[in-house]
């Protein structure tokens, strides 16, 4: 990293501290992780791409090193942080990444604000919508990504906030991550999600789940690359529907035996970040 590498802070306008990783100089590429995860995951972006573009990578509320308010676990909240960082980097051009949640943050963002100060998108494998309708046909939950039920949501969020919340987040992430992840990795992944207290995770996780963007991704414009590992939990058909639903998008799918899981900004590092080189230019 140059020297513009570091730690970074902006407040809010409800007065929530928020800090952000960045390295580098350029074309501004700023990340959003995923549910209860951080930015300190995608050191290997912040390290292997800021030779050519200024990367970002925030932790959002509650999650990582930023501020940990009681309010404000709602997409949309965090899509109006979202629209503040960037009022406050002034980045030109703008290229937005999201992994799993942070797909929905930036949804959230475009619908609201509109895609004028954004260039590029890249996704990272989040579903249409993750609550199944109870009438819906296997397609139709296939293409949509609906993983969770209605009882399966709420038993999870209620272990979350439980005397055993740090098992089932241990659970749900090892269940994302290909055998081939190191001891080391996994520990960190787990220790980095275990920032984000419990209680407030699981808000965030019922919002984010209970949320449907099927009518809002055929709006999208912009150059969109969407990246898929073969080891993650979602069916690869929802990937599949986004890419055809957002035109002249590009769909970017590893294996698992080359790292592709639910986690392979991590997992398959190089790779990504070769993709990522070759879409952003």
């Amino acid at each position: 990293m140059n020297k513009s590498a570091g730690r970074f802070a902006f407040i809010t306008s409800d007065g929530v501290t928020l800090r952000y990783l960045q390295a580098g100089s350029g074309p501004t590429l700023l990340i959003l992780h995923g549910w209860s995860q951080g930015a300190a995951l995608f050191k290997h972006q912040l390290a292997g791409l800021s030779d050519h573009l200024r990367v970002v990578a925030l932790d959002m509320r509650g999650h990582g090193l930023s501020d940990k308010p009681s309010h404000g676990y709602r997409i949309a909240r965090l899509a109006k942080d979202l629209q503040e960082l960037i009022t406050d980097l002034r980045p030109d051009p703008l290229y937005l990444l999201g992994h799993s949640a942070g797909v929905s943050v930036i949804w959230n963002y475009l619908e609201m604000f509109g895609d004028g100060l954004v260039s590029k998108l890249v996704f990272i494998d989040e579903p249409a919508a993750l609550l199944a309708d109870p009438g819906w046909s296997e397609k139709q939950c296939l293409d949509a990504g609906a993983i969770f039920t209605p009882d399966g949501l709420y038993q999870f969020t209620n272990q979350l906030i439980g005397p055993n919340g740090e098992r089932a987040t241990r659970d749900i992430l090892m269940s994302m991550v290909t055998p081939a992840m190191t001891s080391q990795q996994r520990e960190e992944l787990i220790a980095v999600n275990l920032q984000f207290p419990r209680a407030l995770a699981a808000r965030l996780f019922i919002d984010n789940v209970t949320r449907d963007w099927r009518d809002f991704i055929p709006r999208i414009a912009k150059p969109t690359l969407i990246a898929f590992g073969r080891a993650s939990p979602h069916p690869v058909e929802c990937q599949q529907w986004i890419h055809k639903q957002i035109r002249g998008s590009r769909l970017e799918i590893i294996d698992a035996i080359d790292g592709g899981s639910h986690f392979l900004f991590l997992e398959a590092a190089s790779r990504f970040n070769g993709i990522l080189r070759d879409f952003l230019g």
